[in-house]
């Protein structure tokens, strides 16, 4: 494969490598697909080397760093290469900048180009200088600060040539002239005489011994991005700085080792004394070579520049007045390879040729399966690395995007149950403890206590009672004088008179019977409501925690009011026929005592008061207010004649209508006693008050399968309530399609790179 087949082959293939890294570091930057830090690292370390030698295979460069210490004889070296005494090489510094040297077809593409520092990149290179105490560099440009700006403000430069002589002028200013060299960035030549082969690029890199960090950082990116690497080396053995370029080189080139990319041109041999000095100046720096980079000989060429240039009449006067005259040149050359003919001498005594020879060869060779190599290895650790991500994320994510969702909704709905499940538990025991408990519950202003509520019911009760009592008693005051002026014609009938009143104060005596079984279910309601809201608190504030428990309030009050009126007029009501509905000792009270069931016998059991006379109500509805204040009828009865205190004693009365309103007033007195110790507890009204709200517990138990349903939905809707209780795995958030999606596109990256490299020419 030749080089042209082997560049668009492989800059095809970098291109697929990159965009591969690209996808799949995409991916493995997601904290969530969990890619190990080795992989990651492994990846990016490859893609910088891949862009650099895609780059330099798109711009068709193939790029050659010749680098040395300082004065080890870069310059004069590639002007022997050029053939023309071009580049500055005097004593001292003579380059402030990388010269780069491009190979081109024709004269006609032939060019020098200057590439002028900016402000901003000179205001660097001045502190660079103060950081590394360049006293005389500083000084040198405060001397010429004037013509520097007007370099800088000059902007870039373009000299075509036909020649290289041509150009010698402008290039010396501007590299090596301090009054101008210290605001240039960059020279680029463009010359036909550098190789035969199109886009060869030499760099001429400044002495990394240089003192400026700004030289070292300059060799180290160049030595990064090449394909070859010229050291000139003046001394025998390897020195510190040396070391670096083999460092550099070794770095920025991991796949290609560094014997393979390297040659080596021991310079100024016409400097040694004897043909003994050479060969072991050309020994040792071999073994040295060979030692710290596995450097075979061959890649090792000793010879002198300089030389080349004054005994093959190129040198111009400065290296003239530096190498010495030919025929010292000449001289010592003879010296020190015992070779008499001048040919020889010019030509295979320098080295120039020996090496351009051997590098052209490399060129023309050697390079394409370096090429192969690097790009080889880069391909596979980019591709086996992209594909080991591929298939550790895709062991827990899917590549279609709505799969990626529906697993993830399926995932956190699992987490979710479990937290649920947990949840409910904790529920029903903080449900328990409210129940019974009578401190405020944590986050919760609400007060609970079943034994309390029974005791509120008891004071509402009676609160009640003593209301409508108070209520009847008004009323009843109200229609007396209208009864009794009905019947008072011509004179008051007492008869007629106590059964027509009995009459309407047993209608208003229903009335407020039914009101208080109202009150006390509102009360009930109450209560219960209370839990109710505790377990609306527990699952959020969702409303279907009341209609699911009581329908609604409006029918949960029904309910009650139709259960506690049915248990306390069971009660109450026989007690208002017994003592209301006919006079004392009358037909219609006989009657009704008569048919009273089993009930009221009940609520003899139930009244707990002092009064004797009332411990059986049948008795005393049948004697009457008599059997309280009559001490003989007492003793008979009763066997006591202490006479009662629930109610005033008399003498007389002054007339019948006095003897009828004591009566009636003090039936409605004994029937309010009754309503006060006796039927409430023979009406069951705790037990049942107590059955309601233990319901209402056991029916939140039962109904788990519901609030399963209710907490998911809550969940779905965001309720804040609920989620200020879940872990963070649970909160709502954008489902991770991210990852699906970044896999997906790595998979077909891997697809479209598997195909590519299936097309090796």
């Amino acid at each position: 494969m030749d080089w042209k087949t082997a560049s668009s082959y492989y800059t095809s293939r970098l291109d697929d490598a990159l965009t591969l890294s690209h996808h799949a570091l995409n991916l493995a930057n997601l904290p969530q697909a969990e890619v190990p830090r080795d992989l990651r690292e492994r990846l990016q370390q490859e893609v910088e080397p891949t862009r650099r030698q895609r780059d330099r295979l798109k711009k068709g460069e193939f790029r050659i760093a010749v680098v040395g210490l300082e004065k080890a004889g870069k310059s004069t070296f590639i002007n022997a290469w050029l053939e023309c005494d071009l580049l500055p090489a005097k004593g001292g510094r003579c380059t402030f900048t990388t010269t780069q040297i491009y190979s081109v077809a024709s004269e006609a593409e032939q060019r020098l180009e200057i590439k002028v520092r900016s402000e901003e990149q000179f205001e660097a290179f001045l502190q660079e200088l103060e950081q590394s105490e360049a006293k005389e560099d500083l000084k040198t440009i405060d001397a010429n600060r004037q013509t520097l700006a007007n370099v800088r403000h000059g902007g870039d430069l373009t000299f075509p040539f036909t020649r290289l002589e041509d150009i010698r002028e402008p290039l010396s200013q501007y590299v090596a002239n301090d009054r101008y060299a210290y605001a240039v960035l960059e020279a680029r030549l463009y010359t036909n005489q550098l190789a035969q082969a199109d886009g060869i690029v030499f760099y001429d890199v400044p002495g990394s011994d240089s003192g400026l960090a700004k030289h070292v950082d300059e060799a180290q990116a160049i030595l990064s991005d090449c394909d070859a690497v010229i050291v000139i080396q003046r001394f025998r053995s390897i020195r510190e700085a040396e070391l670096q370029i083999i460092q550099f080189t070794e770095q920025g080139d991991k796949n290609v080792n560094i014997a393979e990319k390297l040659f080596v041109f021991l310079s100024h041999i016409d400097s040694l004394g004897s043909a003994e000095a050479l060969q072991t100046h050309i020994q040792e720096a071999a073994d040295d070579w060979r030692k710290r980079a596995n450097l075979p000989k061959h890649r090792i060429v000793a010879g002198s520049a300089g030389a080349y240039l004054v005994l093959n009449g190129l040198a111009n006067p400065q290296t003239q007045s530096e190498i010495g005259r030919p025929e010292g040149v000449r001289s010592r050359l003879e010296s020190l390879t015992h070779c008499q003919n001048l040919d020889e001498l010019s030509q295979q005594a320098t080295g120039i040729p020996d090496i351009k020879g051997r590098i052209e060869t490399y060129i023309n060779t050697e390079r394409v399966s370096v090429l192969q190599k690097r790009c080889e290895a880069s391909l596979e650790t980019t591709f086996n690395t992209a594909k080991d991500i591929y298939h550790l994320v895709h062991q827990r994510y899917p590549e279609n995007p709505e799969e990626a969702k529906q697993r993830e909704e399926e995932a956190q709905r699992i987490e979710f149950t479990q937290w649920w499940s947990q949840k409910w538990e904790q529920i029903k025991a903080d449900l328990q403890d409210f129940y019974r408990a009578s401190t405020i519950s944590e986050g919760s202003k609400l007060r609970f206590n079943a034994s309390e509520s029974l005791k509120k019911l008891r004071q509402r009760y009676l609160q009640v009672l003593e209301s409508e009592m108070q209520q009847l008693r008004q009323t009843t005051l109200e229609k007396r004088e209208r009864i009794f002026a009905a019947n008072s014609n011509p004179v008051f009938d007492r008869t007629k008179a106590n059964i027509a009143w009995r009459e309407d104060l047993y209608n208003d005596v229903k009335y407020h019977l039914e009101a208080i079984a109202d009150q006390l279910a509102i009360e009930l309601q109450e209560q219960c409501s209370i839990l109710i809201a505790y377990m609306t608190q527990q699952l959020w504030g969702s409303s279907q925690v009341e209609s699911r428990l009581i329908q609604n309030a409006d029918s949960y009050l029904d309910k009650l009011q139709h259960s506690l009126r049915v248990l306390y007029l069971r009660f109450a009501r026989p007690v208002a026929d017994a003592l209301i509905r006919g006079p004392v000792k009358s037909d219609t009270r006989r009657s009704i005592i008569k048919n009273l069931g089993v009930d009221i016998e009940i609520l003899d059991n139930y009244y707990s008061g002092d009064e004797p006379a009332l411990r059986v109500l049948k008795r005393y509805a049948n004697y009457g207010f008599q059997l309280l204040l009559d001490s003989a009828l007492r003793q008979e009865v009763l066997g006591v004649r202490e006479i009662t205190n629930l109610i005033e004693a008399f003498d007389e009365f002054k007339n019948p209508e006095d003897e009828v309103i004591f009566e009636v007033e003090t039936d409605i007195k004994i029937f309010e006693e009754y309503l006060q110790i006796a039927v409430f507890n023979a009406a069951s009204l705790e037990s049942y008050a107590l059955q309601e709200l233990q319901g209402l517990l056991d029916k939140f138990r039962e109904l788990k399968g519901a609030w399963d349903g209710v907490a998911m939905n809550e969940w779905y809707r965001g309720n804040p309530a609920l989620l200020s209780e879940l872990p963070a795995a649970l909160q709502p958030r954008e489902l991770n399609l991210e990852v699906s999606d970044r896999l997906r596109q790595l998979g077909t990256a891997i697809e479209h790179m598997q195909t590519g490299l299936s097309e090796f020419p």
